[in-house]
């Protein structure tokens, strides 16, 4: 037996317990766990699972999820109502024809997400749908920061929606520093920070690099 080294890993602490559950039940512990990815790894020489940048080409699961805020005239009553039915599955919206399944990457806009997102707009949501459901759509985190701050700032939605809903996107549209993104909208959705701060803090937690800055919130957060 070799010699014997000591890796020490930062995570998110509520993704370690949600790991610590699982592992427990597949009858490992997390050390085990992760000396099993680390092995695996060296032996095949490859990552023991396949990494995506997005779902398959056709996922459209965020389309319409913010169709209410783009509705100025909206009642507020009218918004809460549809909330409520957000538990349900939309499987029943008929899918969008694709067009041009090229492969190529295709970049998108605040203004396409905003679109895709808010279903706003017959025409051009409809494009945004179609550009994104062929696969090939890629956002870029300024993107998905200017996209947010709309959403906020312009159309008034609860940040716990705008993280949940960016979640979803995440699988539809492929994201550069995608882990991060992810990581940030789930933050965003519970946090006070700005989704730029919050990106910031998702980076430090998933890379271990430390974050110099003057602002005292976001010290606060960063590990």
């Amino acid at each position: 037996m070799g010699k014997q080294a000591t890796l020490q890993v930062r995570i998110d602490a509520t993704m370690k317990a949600e790991a610590e559950e699982l592992f427990e039940a597949l009858g490992l512990s997390l050390s085990e766990a992760v000396r099993l990815f680390v092995a695996e790894s060296v032996n095949g020489r490859r990552l023991p699972f396949t990494p995506h940048l997005s779902k398959s080409e056709g996922a459209t699961s965020a389309f319409g999820k913010l169709r209410h805020y783009g509705n100025p005239a909206q009642s507020g009553d009218e918004r809460t109502a549809w909330l409520k039915e957000q538990g349900s599955s939309d499987t029943g919206r008929p899918k969008a024809p694709l067009r041009g399944r090229s492969r190529d990457i295709v970049i998108v806009d605040k203004t396409i997400l905003l679109h895709y997102l808010l279903d706003n707009d017959s025409r051009r949501s409809a494009k945004a749908r179609r550009i994104i459901a062929g696969g090939a759509a890629r956002a870029y985190p300024e993107t998905i920061v200017a996209c947010v701050a709309a959403l906020e700032n312009d159309y008034r939605v609860p940040r716990s929606l705008i993280g949940t809903v960016m979640a979803l996107l995440a699988d539809d549209v492929s994201m550069e520093d995608g882990a991060a993104v992810r990581l940030a909208a789930r933050l965003y959705g519970a946090g006070k920070l700005s989704f730029a701060e919050h990106l910031l803090a998702a980076r430090n937690i998933l890379t271990g690099y430390p974050v110099e800055t003057f602002s005292k919130p976001l010290s606060r957060t960063i590990m």
